[in-house]
């Protein structure tokens, strides 16, 4: 099944690039990211979990109507240990999502979108690659003549480790 799922990311990925040379705009975004975890997967241990997640993440979206684009991202998320005790601290989770989707705009600046793809996380010097999925909702916006974006994404990622967190992206639009 995990095979399957990253065949068709990659499918999808290169649809979007040899499609991209011939029709609609393309725009690149770069932009920070926050999170906040909601699950531990370390739960039936003394572990207390993770906090706040910081990083940043590169985007680049193609439009192949007017109101409807494909999205090819990747970024790097930590996500901060919380301690177990005055002489305990946990260690940091590291997720760094690759992955392909869509969006489609309801109007000019709302849009609702979904990506898929790899997740290649890391906890306490273990590594392994899961599936990620992110659902979204975001709005275009413009100050001082620079597009930005702010988007509320849920990321998860199933596999070993499982792990979600709830995130806002804030991009700028080159």
């Amino acid at each position: 099944m995990k095979k399957y799922l990253l065949f068709l990311a990659v499918c999808l990925s290169v649809s979007t690039i040899s499609f991209g040379q011939k029709y609609g705009t393309t725009k690149f975004s770069l932009g920070p990211e926050i999170g906040i975890a909601t699950s531990n997967p370390f739960k039936n241990t003394n572990n207390k979990g993770f906090g706040i997640g910081a990083g940043a993440s590169a985007q680049i979206e193609h439009f192949f109507q007017e109101s409807i684009s494909g999205v090819v991202s990747a970024g790097i998320v930590y996500y901060s240990g919380r301690s177990s005790g005055s002489t305990e601290k946990n260690k940091a989770y590291v997720a760094i999502p690759v992955l392909v989707g869509g969006n489609a705009f309801v109007g000019d600046r709302f849009h609702i979108g979904a990506r898929i793809g790899a997740g290649l996380n890391s906890v306490s010097g273990i590594s392994s690659t899961t599936f990620a999925y992110s659902p979204q909702i975001g709005y275009n916006f413009s100050r001082n003549e620079k597009p930005l974006d702010l988007t509320l994404k849920y990321d998860g990622y199933a596999g070993k480790y499982n792990f979600s967190a709830l995130g806002l992206r804030l991009s700028f639009i080159l």
